[in-house]
């Protein structure tokens, strides 16, 4: 029943996420992730390191999708200015709620290094062209570039999340 809150409770502040960015509620997102981070500290989080886990990954991957930002390969809605090339709060949130799931929901696929790779490679450009089609995110390559492009960064960055995961000794 826990991985079932988990999930959903992630999932509906993915939405929100999205939608916020896409109607101009750029905070809307961000705040019912930390509503979903903070019911996940008081139901899940018996180790402190999963803390550490979704710090970690609110910052690689802020930077991650602030250099395919700054490349401008992708503009975001709900960006802080024109002139701050860093990815939004909204993005910095979904990392982080993500990364919440990965010793709950997501746990099937600890240890499955081939499959997590195939999940980054499938269900990230999913979620971006997600993003793409309600508006928050703007694609200045072709669809196949981009798809490209999101299919290797989150077919790295799902292997990445579960190895730190085990390095910071959650995986046990």
């Amino acid at each position: 029943m826990k991985n079932i809150v988990n999930i959903v409770a992630f999932q509906l502040s993915w939405w929100g996420c999205i939608l916020g960015a896409a109607k101009g509620l750029t905070y809307l997102g961000p705040a019912m992730m930390i509503i979903f981070l903070i019911v996940h500290y008081f139901l899940f989080v018996t180790d402190i390191r999963e803390l550490y886990l979704v710090a970690i990954f609110g910052v690689i991957g802020t930077l991650i999708d602030s250099l395919m930002f700054l490349s401008g390969s992708f503009i975001y809605s709900g960006s802080y200015t024109p002139d701050i090339f860093v990815a939004p709060l909204w993005i910095t949130a979904m990392w982080a709620g993500f990364s919440a799931t990965v010793n709950h929901s997501m746990s099937w696929l600890k240890g499955k290094w081939l499959l997590m790779v195939a999940a980054g490679i499938v269900f990230g450009p999913a979620a971006y062209f997600t993003g793409e089609k309600f508006g928050a995110i703007e694609f200045h390559l072709s669809f196949l570039s981009s798809a490209i492009v999101i299919a290797i960064v989150w077919g790295l960055s799902m292997p990445l999340i579960y190895y730190v995961n085990q390095y910071i000794g959650l995986d046990e």
